[in-house]
């Protein structure tokens, strides 16, 4: 296993795939999922199969839904939870294996069916931001970065904390019999994805070590299932993506002491609806936006953060109030979310409406 930092972001990852699953986030998670050759495995892991390389996989999804004119989307989300913040090597990796399996494409034999092809897209979520030239190139190359680091993600992270400490201290436990022992990280992934109910039966069977025992079985079990119980506790705290016409995802969650059902409620007969926005600075080096009905401001509050890039284009100017409108009339204009349910899949967008301008009566004169 790796360090505790790196677990927290592999678990991170775990939680997220079943938080975003009703946005039409469907995870693939062996290779029966796919029946078009793209992905193989190798070990425990998933792979896909790129022009010159195979990539690993440990979070891989699919979009239900296909927007007109293109082609099926499937999604790698990598998250990284650790003090510092989030470099450009990983956006570069990053771009890297999008590239590499998007120009992966063979050629249909003949006398077989064609292949379909798919188009992949890559997000990155950190818990503590990205540096400024990780967000240059994301925005260059078109790599998605969700900063994580706001108040709405904090029952996120400290569900996700308490999970990677348990399961690192079970592994210390076990180096009392076994001074080399590590948890197959395949064991983590079906202990966590049999609780959140994010797989389909296995295919195969994970290759364990000598020192494995039921006992380590069992308290795998418990911390996963506590994993699930934190992350259901907090009721209504489901996350959607928002796509604006930016070349960034947002990742909307409520925002307390609002739930994500306040907002299905009051749009479930507005799936398109004119809104507010407001920009908060929450502390020295978090700002947080704010989604709200316009014609009832107290229906639902849902939050988000844009890029540091971003907010430090519009701190760079005496004026801030004409670079939030600019940011808001152009990259934030309309926000699109899927939902799905049942197979059925609901569209809302959200038009960013500002508030109406009155002038101010002049005395009349005596």
């Amino acid at each position: 296993m790796s360090s505790l930092p790196a677990l927290r972001g592999y678990l991170l990852e775990e939680a997220l795939a079943w938080l975003v699953r009703a946005s039409g986030y469907r995870l693939l998670t062996n290779v029966a999922d796919d029946p078009d050759g793209a992905l193989t495995s190798a070990g425990n892991g998933l792979l896909v199969k790129g022009r010159g390389a195979n990539h690993q996989a440990d979070t891989l999804g699919e979009f239900v839904y296909v927007p007109p004119f293109s082609l099926p989307i499937r999604l790698f989300v990598e998250a990284k939870f650790r003090d510092g913040t989030t470099g450009i090597e990983a956006v570069r990796n990053a771009f890297g294996v999008v590239s590499d399996v998007n120009e992966n494409y063979i050629q249909t034999e003949p006398g077989r069916r064609p292949r379909r092809r798919y188009r992949y897209v890559y997000t990155l979520f950190s818990t503590s931001g990205f540096s400024a030239p990780a967000q240059e190139y994301a925005i260059a190359h078109q790599i998605s970065l969700v900063d994580l680091s706001g108040d709405a993600f904090d029952w996120l992270r400290s569900t996700v904390r308490q999970a990677a400490a348990e399961v690192f201290a079970l592994e210390q436990s076990a180096k009392a019999q076994d001074p080399k022992a590590s948890i197959p990280q395949a064991k983590i992934r079906e202990a966590i994805r049999r609780q959140l109910e994010t797989t389909g039966p296995a295919l195969t069977s994970i290759i364990v070590p000598n020192w494995w025992s039921e006992r380590i079985e069992h308290s795998l079990t418990e911390i996963a299932t506590a994993m699930h119980m934190g992350l259901q506790a907090a009721d209504g705290q489901e996350l959607l993506l928002g796509f604006p016409p930016a070349p960034f995802v947002l990742t909307l969650a409520a925002q307390p002491p609002y739930t994500m059902k306040h907002f299905l409620t009051f749009a479930r007969h507005r799936q398109r609806h004119a809104v507010g926005l407001r920009r908060q600075r929450v502390d020295a080096h978090v700002t947080q936006w704010e989604v709200f009905a316009r014609e009832s401001p107290d229906a639902y509050r849902l939050s988000f953060t844009v890029p540091d890039r971003v907010e430090e284009w519009i701190g760079q100017s005496e004026s801030m109030r004409k670079r939030v409108l600019v940011i808001k009339e152009s990259l934030l204009a309309t926000i699109v979310m899927y939902r799905v349910r049942n197979g059925h899949v609901t569209v809302y967008q959200l038009e960013y409406q500002p508030a109406e301008l009155s002038t101010p009566e002049r005395p009349t004169a005596t």
